[in-house]
C-alpha cells in the first residue's frame, strides 16, 4: 500500500474544529461538516470557500 500524503489524509469533523489553523471558522465547520464523514484538506477549505463566497440574502 502507498503512503498517504498529508494533502490524501482524510480526518473527522473533531479533528478539523480542533485544528489551530481553523480556529477562527470552527463555528462554520461545526455546521458544514457532517459528523459522520472524513474529509481532506483540500475538502474542507473548497466547502469554506464556497461557504464564503455565497451572496447574502
Amino acid at each position: 500500500m502507498a503512503k498517504q500524503t498529508e494533502k490524501q489524509m482524510r480526518y473527522g469533523k473533531s479533528a478539523f474544529i480542533r485544528a489551530p489553523e481553523y480556529a477562527k471558522d470552527r463555528l462554520l465547520l461545526e455546521v458544514l461538516l457532517d459528523d459522520t464523514k472524513t474529509y481532506t484538506k483540500e475538502e474542507v477549505d473548497s466547502l469554506l470557500n464556497e461557504w464564503k463566497a455565497k451572496e447574502v440574502q
